[in-house]
């Protein structure tokens, strides 16, 4: 039996959520099992096209974390014929016309909410969220730490709590030709090795660490190379300054966002990769390093030792002298690079978006009662 599909994917450009989002879109596309229709922000219309050409597209202007978000998806919806609705966050808008199944990454809003807003930010999130959980057919989590978070924090229902753990593009660990990594090194200046950080500059991501671990591996290990930041933070960012006034200069590169098409290849230039956060509901830049055959640096806590126990480097985020020092053994140590890169690539061999892909379509039918 065909399912008529409806997904919010007006975060379709979102850092994070966004290739959760882009990967489900292709991978529900090429189903022949469902009939897909995708809710986009106007003007999107033609990225959905490139990911899903056959799916039918309704467009809103409502944005999210807003009142009207509550009011326009479901009037957008409402003259849509589908069986089932996928918000691939933690809204769900009070009036949704149609059964749904929800995805809560993270609750990072609750331990890390905005510094203009905190308290207001709190209350939203367990407004919100408390009411998505409550009325939900499905809610899928990403890790078994955020599972646990939820069922802790909200007491929700374990049994409509499913884990689904993110994927990876098999095609990360396609290696780029010497002269295309040259050719990008130059570019963005840098000189390896090169010790990457991929992650926006918010609080949780525990930036401020890693710039003094760099520093202190250079000043007591005399490593050499460069630390790259993608993401969030670039050369106008408060970790520049924090940079120069540590006396690393230009041994510190904050590049920002950066194509697509770069940072995978940006991957291959890495020698390791630190992720050092204090709290994830995933970290799929972890995964994605594993796949591109970069040794991992991450936190031992939650979603982070989850991932990368047994295959990454598992670090105390709160330790400076412990990150500085796992940051100079592995590049200095070839046999255990050797090993860390065998066991992340088998990590993320494991964990494709196709499976992904297969093990959400199969909480779609749970959640309409069809297994």
């Amino acid at each position: 039996m065909v399912m008529r599909l409806a997904v919010d994917g007006r975060k379709l450009t979102d850092f994070g959520i966004g290739t959760y989002v882009r990967a489900l879109l292709r991978g529900l596309e090429a189903r022949t099992d469902l009939e897909l229709t995708v809710v986009a922000r106007a003007g999107h219309e033609e990225r959905v096209a490139e990911l899903a050409p056959s799916a039918r597209v309704v467009t809103t202007s409502a944005r999210g974390y807003g009142v009207a978000e509550h009011l326009q998806l479901p009037v957008a919806l409402a003259r849509a014929r589908v069986d089932l609705v996928h918000i691939p966050h933690y809204v769900l808008p009070r009036l949704m016309p149609r059964p749904t199944v929800v995805t809560v990454h993270d609750l990072i809003q609750l331990f890390y909410p905005p510094r203009r807003r905190p308290h207001l930010a709190r209350v939203y999130l367990r407004v919100v969220m408390g009411s998505a959980l409550r009325r939900a057919r499905r809610v899928i989590t990403v890790s078994r730490a955020s599972r646990r978070d939820l069922i802790n924090l909200f007491a929700a229902d374990p049994q409509r709590l499913v884990v689904v753990p993110n994927g990876v593009d098999p095609a990360l660990a396609e290696r780029p030709s010497k002269e295309a990594l040259d050719e990008l090194k130059l570019r963005y200046g840098l000189r390896s090795p090169v010790i990457l950080t991929v992650s926006n500059d918010k609080p949780h991501k525990n930036l401020d660490l890693v710039l003094r671990a760099y520093h202190l591996a250079v000043r007591q290990h005399r490593i050499p190379g460069q630390l790259v930041f993608i993401g969030g933070a670039d050369r106008e960012s408060r970790l520049q300054t924090r940079a120069e006034r540590l006396g690393l200069g230009n041994r510190v590169r904050l590049l920002g966002r950066v194509p697509r098409a770069d940072l995978n290849a940006l991957y291959h230039v890495a020698a390791v990769q630190l992720q050092v956060s204090l709290y994830e509901g995933f970290g799929l830049p972890i995964l994605e390093a594993m796949c591109a055959g970069v040794p991992v640096i991450t936190s031992n806590l939650g979603a982070m030792r989850e991932l990368g126990e047994g295959a990454a480097r598992l670090v105390n985020p709160l330790e400076v002298d412990e990150v500085a020092a796992a940051l100079e053994r592995v590049l200095v140590d070839d046999p255990l690079r050797r090993r860390m890169v065998e066991a992340g690539r088998r990590r993320a061999e494991s964990m494709s978006w196709s499976r992904t892909v297969e093990e959400t379509v199969a909480v779609y039918r749970l959640a309409l009662g069809e297994v």
